[in-house]
């Protein structure tokens, strides 16, 4: 029979992940919106940040009681500790589709300049890098959760596109400079959305094995008197 602590730590995670549904619906909503200059789909995601909010909240409560109240070791304690960097990265993945959506107002002024774009192809793959980092926790899947940080190469490389070409855009169009400037931070809330993925991914290996692989070169440059090498 499950203890009491087994049954808390089963509704925290299914409450993660259900955070973690509603924020891959406004990612999706969030790109829609803004490539089809639907405002009202736009204030739609600004709305629901709300929800992502509360539940981020209800998420930190829980795993503070949890832990006053059962004083977890081992395992447990590792997945109380990973739910809440979990939980932090779903909440700063909600606010940069707010603030996608947010520019969907502005491109309405000009929406010819997102022809030159790769933003629904940038978005398509950060948002399977968020749905398999869901989908690594929801498994225990280390081996899926290692693989997701290979698919940041795309995202970046298509950031750097929407950038270059912003900047010619710019230049050739400087009466349109604010909506290009919006698109630009639109952009660079996708690719932050495609590096809190890879936060999550670690983060499930580090609940799985142990191993906490973030600045893994910092780690490995580590000297056995703890100081780092400078070699």
């Amino acid at each position: 029979m499950p203890t009491r602590l087994t049954r808390e730590i089963a509704e925290l995670r299914s409450r993660l992940l259900d955070m973690a549904t509603i924020v891959a619906e406004q990612f999706t909503d969030a790109v829609e919106a803004l490539m089809t200059h639907d405002e009202a789909l736009a204030e739609q995601v600004v709305v629901r940040d709300r929800e992502v909010d509360r539940l981020e909240l209800e998420v930190d409560k829980s795993c503070e009681r949890i832990m006053a109240r059962h004083q977890p070791v081992a395992t447990d304690l590792r997945t109380l500790l990973t739910v809440e960097k979990i939980n932090t990265d779903l909440e700063r993945i909600g606010d940069h589709c707010r603030n996608v959506a947010r520019n969907t107002k502005h491109v309405t002024e000009v929406p010819s300049i997102l022809n030159s774009l790769h933003l629904r192809k940038m978005s398509e793959t950060a948002r399977r890098m968020l749905d398999d980092a869901k989908q690594a926790f929801l498994d225990q899947d280390a081996d899926l959760a290692r693989r997701i940080p290979e698919l940041d190469d795309e995202v970046d490389r298509l950031h750097e596109k929407n950038f270059q070409a912003l900047v010619e855009y710019i230049q050739e169009h400087p009466e349109h400079a604010e909506v290009a400037a919006h698109l630009i931070t639109a952009s660079k809330a996708v690719e932050r959305i495609s590096d809190h993925s890879i936060n999550i991914a670690k983060g499930v290996v580090f609940l799985i094995e142990g191993v906490d692989i973030r600045h893994a070169g910092v780690q490995e440059a580590s000297t056995g008197d703890g100081e780092v090498s400078s070699r």
